[in-house]
């Protein structure tokens, strides 16, 4: 991807192979927000971003303990508002929403600071099957994307909660086990 990203169009029907194909992807997106009462407007989205810079803040939210307010802001701007998730401004205005200092973000920003940990961390997750978001990482060693996609609207939190539960007691029981 670009570093300042590029036409969201053009990107989608590269990535999979034609107009049609691209709206065949992306209808059980729609469907799914719908049916768990998502409001999203993927028809306000313009470019795709480069989000290494938007990984770079939510790993500095995580230092703060902010990474859950950084996110879901990063979420709502970018499939709500179709906000350019990959602009320094637009990523300083989210780190301000949270309580952030948004002057040092953008300073930050203009930097090199964190850039190789945020790449090694994204080729880490690829090498783990991990290809879109949101994903989320139980016990180190097991991810969930798309199969929550595929659960009815109403198990899906027992389900996770479940997941949870059983990814604590593996990790009290590992080193017992060992």
């Amino acid at each position: 991807m670009p570093s300042d990203g590029m036409d969201r169009r053009t990107y989608l029907e590269n990535k999979f192979g034609g107009k049609d194909r691209a709206i065949q992807a992306y209808l059980p997106v729609v469907e799914h927000a719908k049916i768990a009462g998502l409001d999203i407007d993927l028809e306000s989205i313009t470019r795709t971003p480069n989000t290494l810079d938007a990984h770079r803040l939510i790993h500095w939210a995580g230092i703060e303990g902010r990474q859950t307010p950084v996110v879901s802001a990063l979420f709502r701007a970018y499939f709500k508002d179709g906000r350019d998730i990959g602009n320094h401004e637009v990523l300083a205005d989210i780190a301000d929403t949270v309580g952030m200092d948004a002057s040092l973000v953008q300073r930050l920003l203009k930097t090199d600071e964190d850039v190789q940990n945020i790449r090694e961390r994204d080729a880490h997750a690829r090498t783990m099957g991990v290809n879109s978001v949101p994903t989320f990482i139980v016990a180190s060693d097991v991810w969930l994307d798309q199969f929550l996609m595929q659960l009815d609207v109403k198990s899906r939190p027992i389900w996770v909660l479940s997941c949870f539960v059983q990814a604590h007691i593996c990790r009290i029981m590992r080193p017992i086990l060992k």
